[in-house]
């Protein structure tokens, strides 16, 4: 099979990998102050790079994944 071809799910797309579950409650994750955000930065990345972080939450195995805005 041709991987070019195979399109990339986006994350609305993708069952729990725990339950297979496709019920989520989406939101995003916040420090102490609901205005702050937490990021990914990759190693080496200066102060001011990296990409927001979302979650999702499970609705039946209560499993929360974290991923990067588009």
């Amino acid at each position: 099979m041709n991987n070019l071809a195979q399109k990339n799910p986006t994350p609305e797309e993708t069952p729990c990998p725990i339950c297979g579950s496709e019920k989520f409650i989406w939101g995003r994750t916040v420090g102490e102050s609901v205005s702050q955000w937490l990021y990914f930065r990759a190693d080496g990345a200066g102060w001011g790079e990296g990409e927001k972080l979302r979650t999702r939450k499970c609705l039946d195995c209560r499993n929360v994944q974290l991923f990067t805005y588009d």
